[in-house]
C-alpha cells in the first residue's frame, strides 16, 4: 500500500569498544571515522572493534482507507421567448430539477510507521565508505523493508482526512 509521507530518519552509531560492552566515549561520525585510521590520537592502542550501526526510520504519512461519497448538487436553468409578426412572448426563465450527482472521494488515515535495522562493520569498511551517516542508513533502511517489509511496524495516529468535507479529523 503506498503511503503518502512526511519522513524523519534517525540513526545512532554504537561503538562496542571495551570487553565490558561499555561505551568508551562519545564522538561525532567524523571523529568515529578518524579514530578508525588514528587509533591513538584517541587514546586507543587498537582500532575500534564490534562497530554497530543502528538505524531507525519513522515516517509520518497517509495511506488511502474505504471512499467515502457526497452528493454534488446540479443546477439546469432553462429560458423561452416566443417571437411572430404579430406578438411576443417575453423571456421566461425555467428552473429544471436535476438529481445530485453522488460521487466517491478519497479518505486517508494517518500512520506512523517505525523500522530498525542494525548493520555490523568492521574499521575498514567505514574507512572505505563515502556516504555520510544519514545516507549509510537510509540506503540500509530502503534495503532492509525492500527484502523484508515485515520490519516496519504500522500504527494509525487516528487522524483521518476525508475529501469530501475537506478536513482532517483529529482522533
Amino acid at each position: 500500500m503506498k503511503i503518502i509521507s512526511l519522513t524523519t530518519l534517525t540513526f545512532t552509531l554504537a561503538v562496542t569498544a571495551l570487553s565490558s560492552g561499555a561505551f568508551a566515549g562519545e564522538l561525532s561520525y567524523a571523529d568515529f571515522v578518524k579514530s578508525c585510521q588514528n587509533p591513538g590520537a584517541y587514546g586507543h592502542q587498537r582500532p575500534p572493534e564490534s562497530i554497530k550501526i543502528q538505524c531507525k526510520n519513522v515516517l509520518k504519512g497517509w495511506e488511502p482507507i474505504e471512499a467515502g461519497s457526497t452528493a454534488l448538487t446540479e443546477s439546469r436553468c432553462l429560458s423561452a421567448e416566443v417571437f411572430s409578426d404579430k406578438s411576443h412572448v417575453a423571456l421566461e426563465n425555467f428552473t429544471v430539477a436535476v438529481p445530485e450527482l453522488n460521487v466517491a472521494c478519497p479518505r486517508f488515515r494517518q500512520v506512523v510507521e517505525t523500522s530498525q535495522i542494525e548493520k555490523a562493520l568492521t574499521c575498514a569498511q567505514v574507512i572505505a565508505e563515502t556516504r555520510t551517516l544519514k545516507e549509510i542508513c537510509i540506503d540500509a533502511i530502503d534495503e532492509a523493508i525492500a527484502e523484508n517489509p515485515d520490519i516496519v511496524t504500522t500504527v494509525p495516529t487516528g487522524a483521518i482526512y476525508n475529501s469530501c468535507s475537506g478536513s482532517t479529523q483529529k482522533p
